[in-house]
């Protein structure tokens, strides 16, 4: 209960300050509930475009770190009724009494909240362990920017360890700074081979050899990775930078014994509400969803769209609970995601992954500087799609076939 003379007016705890979060709290604002919205985030800078810090090559300066700062910065959510409370951290949280226990030692108790902690990035190292061979560094946050940029600035070699968006966006980044670039993948043939298959996959791991990257894959890739270092091994005299771009692990540990669903991410309804609780919800890489292209199965998406989409639906979803806006119909999207890999501009739609076999529409996989679409089917039906260019040569036959696409999305999920 609170206190004689306090506002009664609800209390929205948003926890993560990314797009997912800033989006969140800008949906809750617009639906004129009138309630106060705290926005906690572990950074001390407001919310910034985390992809943006591997897309662009900055000048040498001795205020690197601000120009960065100030390129990538996302503007919203200013209203008299939020409070940013930012290099403040949320440390362990009880549901059942609405309360959060944050970094400072304060408690923090609210009527709805918002979970969008995001990820941390994986290390390749075996355990997480610390590497005694290497100083592994990740690119997440304005800070690991900084410090990658200037290493790159300064020309020196680096080994990056992966070949998702990230670790290819690293490579283009560091080649345009003119390093000495090499890449390891143990696992698979090429660049997103998971996503968008081994054919595509190998096409792009010829595209980045090309253009002066050494690719390894297999086991030459793999004598290259680290173990967790052993007692007697000797410090590394290699001074290289090696960056870990291998994937990420979702931030749910502050959320343990409140009997979660946390085994990938913060399992959620079709509405991002977090079961059995009716005023919890959750966006952006944290949230595992219903996923509108795989007949509802569970699905957990790290890219820009999805933070913003899901983050707008929370926001929805909490006011709408609060008795405020129109209710928020359930999760139904279009993805779509792009990078650009040393030139090659890579576009993907809908749900490749899901795919049982694929279609060249138009070109051909090894020639991607000139163009090339290629059709996702499962059962005959198409579910995604990928166009490579390093142009625009085949922009309108890719826009025709993501019309049919769209036209094939599933109908919304309603919850139970």
């Amino acid at each position: 209960m609170r206190p004689p003379g306090a506002d009664e007016r609800p209390l929205v705890g948003v926890v993560g300050s990314g797009i997912a979060g800033l989006r969140a709290a800008n949906a809750i604002l617009r639906s004129e509930v009138d309630a106060r919205v705290v926005v906690f985030g572990d950074e001390i800078h407001r919310t910034y475009n985390r992809p943006g810090l591997t897309k662009k090559r900055y000048p040498l300066s001795d205020s690197l770190g601000m120009t960065i700062a100030e390129d990538v910065k996302v503007k919203g959510a200013e209203s008299d009724a939020l409070t940013w409370r930012l290099g403040t951290g949320v440390e362990t949280a009880d549901l059942r009494a609405r309360t959060l226990r944050l970094s400072t030692g304060e408690t923090f108790g609210y009527d709805a909240l918002v979970i969008a902690t995001g990820v941390r990035p994986r290390s390749s190292v075996r355990g997480d362990r610390e590497c005694r061979l290497h100083t592994h560094r990740t690119l997440r946050g304005l800070s690991d920017a900084r410090y990658v940029h200037q290493r790159l600035q300064a020309g020196e070699k680096v080994t990056i360890v992966g070949a998702g968006f990230v670790a290819c966006e690293l490579a283009s980044l560091a080649r345009e700074y003119g390093c000495e670039v090499r890449m390891l993948e143990a696992r698979r043939s090429g660049p997103f081979e998971s996503l968008l298959g081994e054919r595509v996959s190998e096409a792009l791991r010829r595209w980045l050899v090309r253009h002066g990257v050494t690719f390894l894959t297999g086991d030459s890739a793999r004598e290259l990775l680290c173990e967790a270092g052993e007692p007697d091994a000797a410090p590394s005299s290699d001074r290289s930078l090696f960056i870990d771009a291998v994937g990420s692990v979702p931030n749910v540990e502050w959320l343990h014994g409140n009997g979660l669903d946390l085994s990938d991410g913060v399992r959620v309804d079709a509405y991002m509400r977090v079961s059995p609780w009716d005023n919890v919800f959750a966006a952006g890489d944290i949230a595992r969803y219903p996923d509108p292209w795989a007949a509802g199965s569970p699905t957990r998406m790290e890219f820009w769209k999805n933070a913003i989409d899901t983050g707008n639906l929370a926001g929805r979803s909490l006011a709408s609970s609060l008795g405020h806006g129109s209710p928020a119909s359930g999760i139904s999207y279009f993805p779509s995601m792009s990078t650009e890999v040393i030139g090659l501009r890579v576009q993907i739609a809908g749900n490749p992954r899901t795919s049982d076999s694929t279609k060249i529409v138009c070109g051909d996989p090894d020639r991607p500087d000139q163009g090339v679409i290629v059709a996702y089917l499962r059962e005959g039906a198409m579910v995604g799609a990928a166009y490579l260019d390093q142009g625009a040569r085949l922009n309108g036959a890719y826009i025709k076939l993501l019309r049919s696409l769209r036209e094939r999305q599933p109908d919304v999920l309603h919850a139970p």
